[in-house]
């Protein structure tokens, strides 16, 4: 009897060895082991969350009047490595005090095409008549599958990370993610950091930055900003199965510099410049991710046969509609406000 409870104890501390949280791991190995994992998934699974909850606050001094802005979205998402196949559906709902509230779903499908491009297949469904258009996009400026490979092949280490001025923390204690053990990677991404791991990427897949000037103009706008991120990752296998992000603790100096010029310039003797004053109350983006089982994913028959047969329109095409949509109705407005006028 003593000997089978000896030889439990003896397998239960093995098996805690090769599965569990081990505290004797480190960022640094945690980060080695996460990228490793990641790169030999041949898929996900993964549903994502978006939240945001914000307001403009408005104010000539006396009176401050707030508007208010809330985007929910939710989007679920099958992804394979080989050969590349990606399928994404959900939708979004926004409000705000200047809309009634609006509302929109969509479906998109991109494939590796016969030379290796990326093709995008899109359906957006109109709230308001329920009905949509395959949008058809091709990209050859870049080889999907050899671009997967090259970073699977050259997935960034733990110093290429602290190269950037990124510093990870591991959580001393486990996490749980609905019933799965894991370990608790977090980290923030600040403008200074975000500048040269835009570089890093570049590298990567050889698509060329914006020019310094216009890249270091944007980056201004974001100074003060923190993207909190935090890796949830399965003791057992070292795959991410949640991720979070949000803004917490973020200083909205210098977007709100920028806000207030851009109000100050659009001022007139008639309207006065006021004073604007963004205050986001929640931006959190949560994913999950299973990898256990991917399904097969099939671009639809109908968006097939909309390509075929020239109903889908290219995104070229759907972007100059909606620009002479846009121009048709400034100009009705226009011819509407001489008529009222005169």
């Amino acid at each position: 009897m003593r000997k089978k409870l000896l030889l439990g104890l003896v397998t239960l501390s093995a098996a805690s060895m090769l599965c569990g949280f081990d505290s004797a791991e480190t960022a640094e190995s945690l980060w080695d082991k996460m990228e490793t994992a990641s790169a030999d998934a041949s898929g996900l699974t993964a549903d994502m969350v978006f939240d945001l909850d914000a307001a403009l606050n408005i104010s000539d001094g006396e009176t401050t009047v707030p508007i208010d802005l809330k985007l929910g979205a939710d989007f679920s998402m099958d992804c394979l490595m080989d050969p590349f196949a990606m399928s994404m559906e959900g939708g979004y709902e926004l409000s705000s005090v200047l809309l009634d509230g609006q509302s929109q779903s969509m479906q998109a499908y991109s494939v590796a095409d016969e030379n290796g491009g990326l093709k995008t297949y899109t359906y957006v469904e109109d709230a308001g008549t329920g009905e949509g258009q395959w949008v058809v996009q091709s990209d050859d400026s870049i080889n999907i599958t050899e671009l997967i490979a090259d970073s699977q092949n050259a997935a960034m280490s733990y110093s290429d990370m602290q190269e950037m001025g990124l510093v990870f923390e591991l959580a001393p204690e486990a996490a749980d993610v609905n019933g799965t053990e894991c370990y608790l990677l977090s980290t923030t991404i600040t403008a200074d950091t975000l500048q040269t791991m835009l570089q890093k990427v570049s590298e990567l897949t050889g698509q060329e930055l914006p020019d310094a000037a216009s890249l270091d103009s944007a980056l201004s706008m974001l100074e003060g900003l923190n993207l909190n991120l935090a890796y949830y990752v399965d003791t057992a296998t070292y795959l991410p199965v949640s991720i979070h992000m949000d803004l917490d603790g973020s200083d909205l100096t210098a977007l709100n510099t920028l806000i207030n010029a851009l109000v100050a310039s659009a001022a007139s003797e008639e309207a006065p410049a006021s004073t604007a004053e963004l205050v986001i109350n929640q931006f959190a983006i949560d994913m999950t991710c299973d990898y256990s089982a991917v399904p097969e994913i099939t671009v639809p028959e109908e968006a097939l046969a909309a390509e075929e047969s020239g109903e889908a329109q290219s995104l070229e095409d759907a972007a100059a509609a909606v620009e002479s949509a846009l121009e048709s109705e400034t100009v009705a407005e226009s011819e509407t406000t001489v008529e009222s006028e005169s």
